[in-house]
This record gives C-alpha cells, sequence and structure tokens, in this order.
C-alpha cells in the first residue's frame, strides 16, 4: 500500500477558483465517503482550510486512486475537469509526506510558521479516523507528521512570534493608517479563529474593536474573551459600523457575501476592508474610497516574512527531510521483521519435521533429541544471520517491495 497526497493551495490556484472549494463538514464527510467507497482508495483524510485543500490517501494503484479522487473534487467543487488536473500538485510516498510534514510544520503556509495549522491538521486527521475514513497507514504518517511540526518548533525560530493572515492583514492596515492604530476603531466580523486573531493584534496594537456576530449572546462572550475592552455589536448594526467606521476585518464562515453594496453608503473619509474568509465575504463594491485587500492581496507582507524567516526556514526543511528519512524507515521495518519472522519459523519447522522423522525411523535416541534440536535451532540461526541483517539493509532502500516479493517466492513464505 502506498501513499498518494493531492494539493490545492494558494500555490497553484487563485481565491476565485479556492472558494469553490471551500467545503463544510458535511461535504468533506461526503467527499471521503466517496473516496473510501472507491475500490482504488484504501484510506482517505482532507485538510481543508482557507489557503488549501490538501487530500492525502493510501492506494495500491496509485494511478487509478489519483483519476478517481480528482473526479470526486471535480463533481464537488464543479471546477472543471481538465482545469482541475493542470492545477493539482500530486505527491507519492516519500514526496507525499514531505509535503505533508511541511504543511503540518507550517512551512507550506501563506504566512511561513503560522501557528494555526497545527490544530487545523490535527482536527482534519481526528475526523476521518472518527468516521472511519482513515486507518493505521494514514494514523502512522500523520503521527509522524504531528512529531515533525512539534521538532520544528522546539529547534527553529521559524514559528517564534508566528505570524498569521490575520496578523499580516492588521499589519497591513497600519502602515495604511501611518504607522499606529491607537484610538482607530475597527469592526471585525466573525467569532472564528481568524477573527479571534484579527481582533487580538488589534488589541495589543491598541485599537478600539467591535465584534459584530449574528447571536449576540455569544458575540458578547467571544468579546469578553478577548478582553481588552472589545466591545460587542448585534448582526444588525453591521450596515450602521461599517459605513462610520474607518477598518473592517472579516472572516466568517458563511457560503455567500455578507457585505455587499445594497448596505454601502457613500462617505467622505477612505475605508480599508480586509477579507480575509474563503469564500469571501465581501461583494464586488464600486467605491474608490474603499480599498478592499483580501488573502491573495496580502502577497507583500508574506514575501517579507519569507525573506525574514529565509535561513530558520532552510533548517525547518532539513528536518522534515530527516523526519521523512526516519519515517520510511521505521515503515522498511515493519516489512522486514514479519519475513524475518517467518524465515526462522520455516527453519524451526524444518528443524521439528526432521526430528520427528529421524525419532521415528530410530536414527535418534530419544533421551538426545532435545539437545539435537537446540544445536539445529544454533545452526539454522547462525545461518540466518548474515541474510538478516541483509534483508534488513534491503528493506530500507527504493525496491523494499521487489526485496519482500523475491523473499516470499524463494523460501515460500507466502501467506505465513
Amino acid at each position: 500500500m502506498r501513499y498518494l497526497l493531492i494539493s490545492i493551495s494558494y500555490k497553484n490556484t487563485d481565491i476565485a477558483v479556492r472558494e469553490r472549494f471551500a467545503f463544510d463538514a458535511a461535504r468533506q464527510e461526503r467527499i471521503l465517503r466517496t473516496l473510501k467507497s472507491s475500490a482504488a482508495i484504501d484510506e482517505a483524510a482532507m485538510l481543508v482550510t482557507c489557503n488549501r485543500v490538501e487530500l492525502v490517501l493510501t492506494a495500491a494503484d496509485l494511478h487509478a486512486a489519483l483519476s478517481d479522487a480528482l473526479d470526486t473534487l471535480h463533481s464537488e467543487s464543479g471546477v472543471d475537469r481538465v482545469e482541475l488536473d493542470g492545477r493539482a500538485h500530486s505527491y507519492e510516498d516519500e514526496g507525499a509526506a514531505r509535503h505533508l510534514f511541511s504543511v503540518a510544520s507550517g512551512l507550506e503556509s501563506v504566512v511561513v510558521g503560522e501557528s494555526q495549522i497545527a490544530g487545523q491538521f490535527k482536527d482534519a486527521f481526528k475526523f476521518a479516523f472518527e468516521h472511519g475514513f482513515a486507518g493505521k497507514r494514514l494514523r502512522a504518517v500523520s503521527d509522524h507528521a504531528m512529531r515533525c511540526a512539534a521538532a520544528v518548533r522546539s529547534s527553529t525560530e521559524v514559528g517564534r512570534n508566528p505570524v498569521s493572515v490575520s496578523s499580516a492583514a492588521v499589519a497591513q492596515a497600519k502602515d495604511l493608517l501611518g504607522g499606529s492604530l491607537e484610538g482607530v476603531t475597527a469592526v471585525v466580523v466573525g467569532s472564528g479563529e481568524m477573527s479571534r486573531l484579527a481582533a487580538l493584534h488589534l488589541l495589543s496594537d491598541r485599537a478600539d474593536v467591535v465584534v459584530v456576530g449574528r447571536d449576540l449572546e455569544k458575540t458578547e462572550e467571544f468579546a469578553k474573551e478577548l478582553g481588552g475592552g472589545a466591545q460587542a455589536a448585534s448582526f444588525v448594526k453591521l450596515p450602521s459600523l461599517i459605513n462610520s467606521r474607518a477598518l473592517l476585518f472579516t472572516a466568517t464562515g458563511a457560503p455567500h457575501t455578507i457585505i455587499n453594496s445594497e448596505i454601502v453608503e457613500s462617505v467622505d473619509f477612505t475605508r480599508y476592508w480586509f477579507d480575509i474568509a474563503v469564500p469571501r465575504d465581501i461583494g464586488a463594491i464600486d467605491d474608490e474610497n474603499i480599498k478592499i485587500y483580501a488573502v491573495d492581496d496580502l502577497q507583500t507582507i508574506v514575501q517579507t516574512n519569507m525573506s525574514l524567516r529565509e535561513e530558520e526556514a532552510a533548517k525547518a526543511y532539513r528536518i522534515v527531510g530527516e523526519y521523512v528519512e526516519n519515517f520510511f524507515g521505521w515503515l522498511s521495518s515493519l516489512g522486514a521483521d514479519p519475513l524475518i519472522k517467518a524465515l526462522r519459523d520455516k527453519a524451526r519447522e524444518a528443524c521439528r519435521i526432521e526430528l520427528e522423522r529421524a525419532a521415528k525411523k530410530g536414527f535418534l535416541p530419544k533421551d538426545c533429541a532435545e539437545s539435537v534440536e537446540l544445536v539445529l535451532h544454533g545452526a539454522f540461526k547462525r545461518f540466518l544471520h548474515a541474510p538478516t541483517v541483509a534483508l534488513r539493509l534491503a528493506m530500507d532502500k527504493q525496491n523494499c517491495e521487489t526485496v519482500a516479493e523475491v523473499m516470499k517466492d524463494i523460501f515460500d513464505l507466502e501467506g505465513k
């Protein structure tokens, strides 16, 4: 069984395409159920964030699994199948593990080293395990990925003072308003992780924050959790707020836009709106005094962040490489141990049969049988030592499956 990973992210799609892959939990479950029902796919897990969709599969026939997976994504997203073929990146075996470990470590994020991905990664695989879509093979690779991510965080500076898309948006707002947000009132719509991070960064920059949500009671609880004097407002006040304040940050999970031209009024000051949701929360608005920034518009900050962390990222990628190598070495050892055990069992069985035959024919005194058995087992153990060592070394290499099949054929180990 082999690993296959299919990646659709900000690296190969723009936000207009990514919006069509913003699958909610129900659709993710339906996709995984469809994939699991494929004759070509054994296990499946799916990571969905605002900037990526990662499908992680195990399969014997990777070509058939890739075709079935792309067909499913085409059916669910409506993205043309030919376009999907051209956009999606696919990785096999070590390449799949390397990409997965890098994603878990925050190295493939829009902002390198952002911390939010670790929790999203853990939740995605937990969902797959709990619903029976993933099993021991994906558990193994996801566990190693999380260990790798922990090693990257503890051994490099790439995750220190983590930067998220939300903090990049706040940094951009700060630059646009002359380097300070003190005394500025910012409206934050939504109560998810992206909104929470944006609000916390705004408060740390001494901005006044008004959080807006559909459920006022929950929004008030959210504002209280934020501290720093954050205020809560009902969703019905959103039109008034966006038409009286200069800053807006929105990151809801709505499947459609929540702010459109119908609720926008013309004002005599410039407004800066940061739409960090996928799908986008803000529709097309024709107003020269409103500057709208979506996720893909934060690339300048992202590139600066990447430059500052380039050296640390290089260290992190070396750690990823070591963990990938260790993971496949571990997998290979799992393949060698059953073969070695089967080979030794075969030798032990041959000893038993020959001892019984010798005893029946009178070739061996009964009181010597135990001693002779020990001698035979010692001889076979000595004889099998060199092949065992060679087998372990061979199974660490790329041709491990071929070696395993040859061993099974030569020693008739099939089914043991």
